[in-house]
């Protein structure tokens, strides 16, 4: 009886998991302006400077504190009292995306995510909130590259890791393409854990999102940027699921007061999360 109850009892397990991820909801602006309350949910993706846990086990960063004011921008200017709920661990980015993707209404996504043409037929985007360029990195034992075009032959034998379903993992497979062929590509769950690869094979490249480089650097991790391989600039922004009415809202956050980014509360959360000299280096990225 015992083994005729245990496939039905883990598929139930396995479907009640799905159900889960695909179940994220919250209350949408049109349903607030009745009521003047929202419970919106709130996902995320761990990202040191962005979205991480403090000494205290608490959830802070960039996209927490910008979510805060954009929470009490609403309630000054509409009326609406907006609560939170987390949800997740942080610790996939497939997940706090595929979520958000599945969910419906008021539902945010809060990470390092890349804002895609191909992904607005996904999710709905707010406006930027931050300027990002991704750095190629190896250990720090590795010859410093001098062009893309001697990869093959520098990084001999070395297996590119990446975070499935990022950007980053296109430019890896972009470099199999273009410049190495032969290159094994290796598929790990999330962001840290590709560094936590890279730090530990001295055979071994990725691209990492500036914030986790930057993270590793003020740690005294040894990695090294191989500057011929930076991949240009893009825009991390929060999402929303399609059937959310809070874009607008955002866009008109974002520009309000001659642009949210422009406030002095928005040059205090960076430096505060990021720290001056990362504040320097995503500018330069513009």
């Amino acid at each position: 009886m015992v083994r005729i109850l245990f496939i039905p009892i883990i598929l139930l397990m396995l479907f009640a998991s799905e159900i889960t991820a695909q179940s994220l909801s919250g209350d949408n602006f049109s349903e607030a302006k009745a009521s003047k309350k929202a419970v919106v949910t709130f996902t995320y993706v761990e990202t040191p400077g962005f979205a991480y846990k403090d000494a205290s086990g608490k959830l802070t960063g960039v996209c927490v504190d910008i979510m805060n004011d954009f929470m009490a921008y609403v309630a000054k200017n509409h009326g609406i009292q907006m609560n939170a709920r987390y949800v997740g661990n942080g610790s996939s980015f497939s997940a706090m995306f595929d979520g958000v993707k599945n969910g419906s209404k008021g539902v945010f996504g809060l990470g390092n995510v890349t804002v895609t043409e191909a992904r607005k037929s996904q999710i709905k985007f707010s406006p930027a909130f931050i300027t990002n360029f991704a750095i190629l990195v190896t250990h720090s034992s590795v010859p410093t590259l001098s062009s893309m075009e001697e990869i093959s032959t520098v990084f001999k034998g070395f297996t590119g890791y990446t975070a499935k379903g990022t950007l980053n993992e296109k430019r890896v497979n972009q470099i199999k393409s273009k410049f190495y062929p032969e290159l094994k590509i290796s598929y790990i769950n999330s962001s840290p854990a590709v560094l936590d690869k890279i730090l530990s094979d001295p055979k071994s490249f990725s691209y990492l999102d500036l914030a986790f480089y930057l993270n590793a650097v003020k740690e005294r991790k040894p990695l090294k940027r191989h500057q011929v391989g930076d991949d240009g600039s893009e825009d991390f922004a929060f999402i929303m699921p399609l059937s959310s009415d809070w874009q607008p809202i955002m866009e008109e956050f974002f520009a309000a007061n001659d642009g949210y980014k422009n406030s002095t509360e928005y040059k205090k959360i960076l430096v505060n999360h990021l720290g001056l000299s990362a504040v320097k280096l995503l500018d330069s990225a513009r």
